[in-house]
């Protein structure tokens, strides 16, 4: 009886991927629990356990698990189950807290209001709606990918949080496409992003004789067009890098010229004169390429042009 017994739960262990010895661990927590509710005391218990024969003892005596009463047996079974969950939740927390700042992959599955349900195989986890993309549609059993956000312990299952407007996102997915970001000559120092629509990009290349513009558009802009594929037509604007706020902001407001940058560092604001038929490029549409341009330097700034400054 003992040895059938053991032998069920290790091949239940087995397929949950919980350790042998964190299995037995559970095994004696549960018969401890059980001789205490069968003989009615809090006192201390100590379980050992063959692993080869079966044979349990229980405070040094010899014992048969056909001998337990109903109500202990019970209470042995949901003490098992409840360690072996534990340490399942424990073993998918470790997975995936591990693995936070990268893109993984899963199949969608179910839908909670707009937040997507994503399978990953040992885990479940949420794209949150104000997570997903704007004006992207999803469908039961397509396969998503997303930027592993944030995972948090609860009561029961860990919750693991996806995103695919992050920030992070852009960068990551450039980090596939191109290898001089992974191996160090380039890096990315700086993303302002508006998801669905827009990003820029501040990139530096490490090696003088790397371009790293054309180096991350890659021939015919093979590398690039990968990236705004997979985020659904989002444009990327690569923008060469500069320690320099004022430069940084000329570099980002191209292709519009700029005739002249006033900085108040107190203020972190920025006043910026272009040409006069160049006004409406350099605010973009909407006001989308002034605006990312000042999540990407961190000031507040107004454009402005030589005939507007005289009226």
């Amino acid at each position: 009886m003992n040895i059938e017994f053991i032998e069920a739960l290790e091949e239940m262990a087995k397929e949950k991927g919980i350790a042998r010895e964190d299995l037995y661990a559970a095994i004696r927590q549960g018969l401890a629990a059980a001789y205490q509710a069968e003989h009615h005391t809090d006192a201390e218990v100590v379980v050992d356990i063959d692993q080869q024969s079966g044979d349990i003892s229980i405070n040094g005596k010899r014992i048969e698990l056909a001998k337990f009463g109903r109500i202990a047996t019970k209470k042995a079974e949901e003490t098992i189950r409840q360690e072996i969950t534990h340490k399942q939740r424990q073993i998918v927390y470790e997975l995936y807290i591990n693995r936070v700042g990268e893109i993984i992959s899963g199949l969608i599955h179910r839908f909670e209001g707009k937040d997507v349900w994503v399978n990953l195989g040992e885990a479940e986890a949420v794209l949150p709606n104000i997570e997903r993309i704007p004006g992207e549609r999803y469908y039961a059993g397509q396969r998503l990918r997303a930027y592993l956000a944030r995972v948090e312990q609860t009561q029961g299952n860990p919750r693991i949080l996806l995103s695919r407007a992050h920030p992070q996102f852009v960068e990551q997915l450039l980090r596939l496409e191109v290898p001089e970001i992974e191996d160090g000559t380039l890096a990315i120092r700086k993303i302002a992003r508006e998801a669905g629509r827009r990003s820029k990009v501040a990139v530096e290349s490490l090696d003088p004789n790397v371009d790293p513009i054309g180096t991350c558009v890659g021939a015919g802009g093979s590398r690039v067009r990968v990236v705004t594929r997979e985020l659904s037509g989002e444009k990327i604007d690569l923008i060469r890098w500069s320690d320099s706020v004022e430069q940084l902001l000329k570099n980002s407001l191209e292709p519009a010229s700029v005739i002249s940058v006033e900085l108040n560092e107190k203020r972190r604001a920025a006043k910026v004169i272009v040409p006069d038929d160049e006004l409406s490029l350099a605010i973009g549409k909407g006001g989308q390429n002034v605006r990312l341009t000042a999540k990407l330097i961190g000031y507040e700034i107004a454009v402005t042009s030589p005939r507007e400054e005289t009226n």
